[in-house]
């Protein structure tokens, strides 16, 4: 009886070690899922930040749904993106100011490497008292623009999480068939992000021409958005610049590389950064192009080259002119001492004075040798007169 109630135990343990082994390998099977998202899942010390921004875009994507919005999936990514931008529309437009003030002082900056040349010290020197003067902060720009870089890192990185969850497998929009293809995170992770497209299969992509067609639209529209974007708001190039041709060389690749770069993503966040570089593009017209930006700088004048001032005839202002001073043929001391003497009634000795007055006559004269070039383009006699001298053949004449 007790060795048959021991066979029945051990039956059904065996009986239950089937269900025990299913049940650890479907809690392994979940804990290596689990695993996985948990690596899938884009974040890192920004996890808060993307975390939040994909509740607010499946907010606004169930706030699309019940008003019955077509393509609520698309149109919550384009909303979430002009949040952000809405959000960061203060830091923008800071930036813009202060890259405005510095282009406002290049003419000026300019002159001044054309004055001291190869003397980077002194060109240093003379920038940043300039920039001082006019009140305008280079590095103002800088602070804004770093704070902006986090956020969308974090709605980069929501919008990968949404992909990645497979939020998007199941949505289309107008006429891009899935914003969950033509590729995955994964795929481009492992380096296989344009198989979609490449190689060729009989002569058309893996995944045919229609559907291929439809997906490179957004790549194709960025491009040209990008190329758009940077002719209407990039500054015009110096041709002195020494790296004029590496910045025009970078305006030419950088919207290639980025339409490249959406080649390897799903279409959702392609959507993401052509909606992006649309606003951009928006947001840089008003603030540069129509008058957004309130750019202050102090008044510094005309932009004039040293020294035009005296072939223009422009007035320099709080300017002390200069005031000659007169050299005394006699000593001071000897001024000290027939001061005395004349106040005292004592006078000059006959020689001494007639002495004086002939020395007196001969500095009156003047020597054609020791006049300059610019003198002798007078008449000598005009000098004469003006000084009170009458010239030789005058007083020749008188005397006769």
């Amino acid at each position: 009886m007790g060795v048959s109630r021991m066979e029945q135990q051990a039956a059904e343990a065996a009986s239950q070690a089937p269900i025990a082994l299913y049940n650890l390998a479907e809690a392994a099977s979940t804990a290596s899922t689990a695993v996985q998202q948990t690596v899938e899942r884009k974040g890192g010390f920004l996890a808060p930040l993307s975390d939040g921004l994909e509740t607010v875009l499946r907010f606004l994507q169930n706030g699309l749904d019940a008003a019955h919005v077509p393509y609520s999936y698309g149109y919550s990514i384009i909303l979430l993106t002009m949040l952000v931008k809405l959000a960061t529309y203060p830091l923008t437009k800071q930036q813009v100011e202060s890259s405005l003030a510095v282009q406002s002082l290049k003419p000026r900056v300019d002159l001044i490497k054309a004055r001291f040349g190869d003397d980077k010290d002194k060109i240093q020197k003379e920038t940043s008292l300039l920039y001082q003067q006019a009140g305008v902060n280079p590095l103002a720009g800088c602070l804004p623009t770093l704070a902006t870089i986090p956020i969308f890192i974090g709605l980069y990185n929501s919008l990968t999480n949404a992909a990645n969850e497979g939020l998007f497998d199941t949505q289309g929009f107008y006429w891009i068939p899935s914003l969950a293809g033509p590729t995955t995170m994964a795929a481009r992770q492992d380096g296989s992000g344009t198989e979609w497209l490449f190689p060729f299969v009989n002569g058309a992509p893996p995944i045919g021409w229609e559907d291929a067609l439809c997906y490179l639209s957004l790549p194709a529209l960025l491009i040209l958005t990008q190329y758009i974007s940077t002719a209407i708001i990039s500054p015009p190039l110096d041709p002195e610049d020494p790296n004029a041709n590496t910045t025009r060389a970078l305006y030419a690749f950088l919207p290639l590389m980025i339409g490249y770069f959406s080649l390897n993503v799903p279409a959702g966040l392609s959507l993401y950064y052509l909606s992006n570089s649309v606003l951009t593009t928006l947001v840089q017209i008003y603030l540069k192009k129509l008058g957004g930006a309130n750019v202050v700088v102090n008044d510094l004048g005309p932009v004039t080259k040293p020294g035009s001032g005296r072939r223009t005839g422009e007035v320099v202002m709080e300017f002390a002119p200069w005031t000659p001073t007169t050299v005394s043929l006699t000593p001071p001391a000897e001024e000290e001492e027939a001061a005395p003497e004349q106040e005292a009634g004592v006078s000059t000795p006959a020689p001494a004075a007639a002495a004086a007055t002939s020395m007196q006559a001969e500095a009156k004269v003047l020597d054609p040798a020791t006049v300059s070039h610019r003198v002798k383009r007078k008449k000598l006699s005009l000098i004469l007169q003006q000084q009170g001298v009458r010239p030789a053949t005058a007083a020749a004449q008188g005397s006769a």
